[in-house]
């Protein structure tokens, strides 16, 4: 397996673990100095997306993480991926873009796109 495949595999794991709720594997394959980038709310250390993650997987009846397709070069996975998870009876749905760069097996940088009107609609618009 090419560099590229292996890089994707990880991702696919990743995301897995996201639709499993699986923290210990969130946590495993982030390294110890990763960054993360997400739309709306900008540059966040690996302890604050943790946290962030963390919230919504533990809050959620139900997971779905669904990989659309991925694209790989070097050390970068762009990953398109569709997201549903169920609160009580209300559901988010949500398209994503994320790019991953991966050194060593792990994840060193995240950026993470979305619809940002449909966060503000089911969670409420941000107050800064």
């Amino acid at each position: 397996m090419g560099q590229a495949d292996t890089n994707k595999a990880i991702v696919h794991q990743f995301l897995g673990a996201v639709e499993a709720g699986d923290l210990a594997t969130i946590e495993a394959l982030q390294a110890s100095d990763c960054t993360w980038w997400v739309v709306g709310g900008g540059d966040m250390t690996r302890a604050a997306y943790t946290e962030a993650v963390k919230g919504m997987l533990l809050t959620a009846s139900v997971r779905r993480v669904t990989i659309i397709g991925m694209v790989a070069e070097g050390d970068t996975v762009a990953a398109e991926v569709r997201s549903e998870m169920h609160f009580g009876d209300r559901i988010y749905a949500n398209e994503y873009h994320d790019l991953f760069v991966l050194r060593d097996g792990q994840i060193v940088h995240g950026r993470e796109y979305f619809d940002t009107s449909k966060v503000a609609a089911f969670f409420g618009a941000q107050k800064g």
